[in-house]
C-alpha cells in the first residue's frame, strides 16, 4: 500500500467535497442536506450504511476476516455565524458558518472511506466510518451512542479522529497522551433581587451590581479553593439585567462555562457553586438560583493509538511533522463520549492548515476561518493507515 499517493490521486475529490460541504452548512440536528449528500458519496463507493441520531450516518467496512472493530468518526455541523470570508466557496446559508472545520472533517472521512473500501483485503476486521451531527450543541455524540451507532452492547474496540486547526504549519500534526482537552459545563445563575428606582437604591436590591461582585468573587474563589497547577476557567459570556437606565431591575441573569482538566476539580466546583453564589448573593439581600447543565468530559487520548497514529502519519509523510503538543487546550470535544468513560480507547490529533502566505491564519471558530486545503489528503491517508494498522496489529 502506498496510502500517501493514493490519497494525493483522489485531492481534488476532497476539495470538491469540502467546497460544497462549506457553501452549504447546516447547524445541530439540522444537517439533512449534508447527511444526504454522505450518503450519495458512500453508495457512489458501494458502502453499506445506516442513519442514526436524525442526521447522523454510519459506514461499514468489513475486511478479509474477523478481528478487531475500529470506529473513525468526523463531526458534520456548521456555527450560527456570518461568515466574513471573500471566497467562490463562501457559505450560502445566512448566518450559518463552518468556522470550526467540521466540513473539513467531513471531507476527509469522506476519502478515508475510499481508501479503506479500496483495501479490504488488506486488512481483517471492520471499520466504522461515522458521521455526527450537532457537536456544537447540544452534543450529537450521546444521541449516536443512544441510538445504536457504535453497537448495543457497543461493539467498537477503538475510535480515532482528528481536528482541523490553524496553531503552527500546515501538514504537522499535533498529539499528546493523556488530557488532550478539556471539559465544558454551562453555568446559569440567576440573581434576584428587588427593584426600584435608579435614584433610591437604598430602597432596592440591585441585581446587576450582586452579579458583578458575584463575577469577581468567583475568580478569587477559584483560586483561593483550587490546587494552583490544575487549569480551570470560568467564564461568564452573558449577562443580562435591568430594561432601562432609571431602573433598577429585580433581576440579573449570568449565564457562562466551567471547563477543567480533571474531573474531581470539576465536580467540586459543581457541587460547591451553589451555596458560594447564595452566600456572595444574600450579603447583599438578594437570592441566587443556580442551573449547571454537565457538558463533554475530559478528553483523554489513549498513548497505545497514539503510537499507531503517529507511527502511520511518519511514514506516509514526515517524521519531524508529528509534533507532541506541551500541553491541552480547554475547548472541548464530544468525540470521548465514545471512550464510554475508559472503557474503549480513544484518540484524537490536531491536523494543522495554516498557511500564512496563504492568508489562512484565523483561529477555529473565527467569522475569517478558512485552512490550507493541501492538507485534506494528510488526513485521509493519516487516518486510513492508523486504522488499518491497528486492525493489522
Amino acid at each position: 500500500m502506498n496510502l500517501a499517493k493514493e490519497a494525493k490521486s483522489i485531492e481534488d475529490k476532497l476539495v470538491e467535497y469540502r467546497r460544497h460541504l462549506h457553501m452549504n452548512p447546516e447547524l445541530g440536528f439540522e444537517e439533512y442536506e449534508t447527511q444526504k449528500y454522505i450518503c450519495e458519496k458512500l453508495d457512489a463507493l458501494g458502502i453499506e450504511y445506516k442513519k442514526y441520531a436524525k442526521t447522523g450516518v454510519v459506514g461499514t467496512v468489513v475486511g478479509n476476516g474477523d478481528g478487531k472493530r475500529i470506529m473513525i468518526r468526523a463531526d458534520i455541523d456548521a456555527l450560527p455565524m456570518q461568515e466574513q470570508n471573500d471566497v467562490e466557496y463562501k457559505s450560502r446559508n445566512d448566518g450559518k458558518m463552518h468556522a470550526c472545520g467540521h466540513d473539513t472533517h467531513t471531507s476527509i472521512l469522506l476519502g478515508v472511506a475510499e481508501l479503506i473500501n479500496n483495501h479490504r483485503s488488506d486488512f481483517k476486521g471492520t471499520v466504522d466510518l461515522l458521521f455526527q451531527p450537532a457537536e456544537e450543541g447540544p452534543g450529537g455524540a450521546t444521541p449516536m451512542i443512544e441510538d445504536g451507532a457504535i453497537g448495543n452492547p457497543p461493539h467498537i474496540d477503538a475510535a480515532i479522529a482528528l481536528h482541523i486547526g490553524n496553531f503552527f504549519k500546515a501538514g504537522i500534526i499535533g498529539y499528546r497522551d493523556g488530557p488532550f482537552t478539556g471539559s465544558a459545563d454551562e453555568i446559569y445563575i440567576t440573581i434576584n433581587g428587588k427593584s426600584g428606582h435608579a435614584s433610591a437604591p437604598h430602597e432596592t436590591v440591585d441585581p446587576v451590581y450582586v452579579a458583578a461582585q458575584l463575577y469577581v468573587a468567583l475568580q478569587g474563589w477559584l483560586t483561593r479553593t483550587i490546587d494552583p497547577v490544575e487549569p480551570v476557567v470560568l467564564t461568564m459570556g452573558k449577562f443580562v439585567g435591568g430594561e432601562r437606565q432609571n431602573i433598577i431591575s429585580d433581576k440579573c441573569i449570568m449565564e457562562g462555562t466551567l471547563r477543567t482538566l480533571n474531573e474531581e476539580v470539576r465536580n467540586k466546583i459543581k457541587s460547591e457553586l451553589s451555596e458560594f453564589a447564595n452566600n456572595i448573593a444574600k450579603a447583599y439581600g438578594a437570592t441566587a438560583d443556580v442551573k449547571i447543565i454537565k457538558g463533554y468530559y475530559v478528553g483523554v487520548n489513549d498513548a497505545m493509538l497514539n503510537k499507531f497514529i503517529v507511527k502511520s502519519y511518519s511514514e506516509l509523510f514526515d517524521s519531524e511533522g508529528a509534533m507532541e503538543m506541551p500541553k491541552p487546550v480547554l475547548g472541548a470535544e464530544d468525540f470521548y463520549h465514545y471512550g464510554l468513560g475508559g472503557k474503549i480507547p480513544v484518540s484524537m490529533f490536531w491536523l494543522d492548515g495554516k498557511n500564512e502566505e496563504k492568508g489562512f491564519v484565523a483561529p477555529n471558530h473565527s467569522s475569517q476561518f478558512d485552512i490550507d486545503e493541501s492538507v485534506l489528503y494528510i488526513g485521509s491517508a493519516t487516518l486510513a493507515a492508523s486504522a488499518i494498522s491497528f486492525l493489522n496489529d
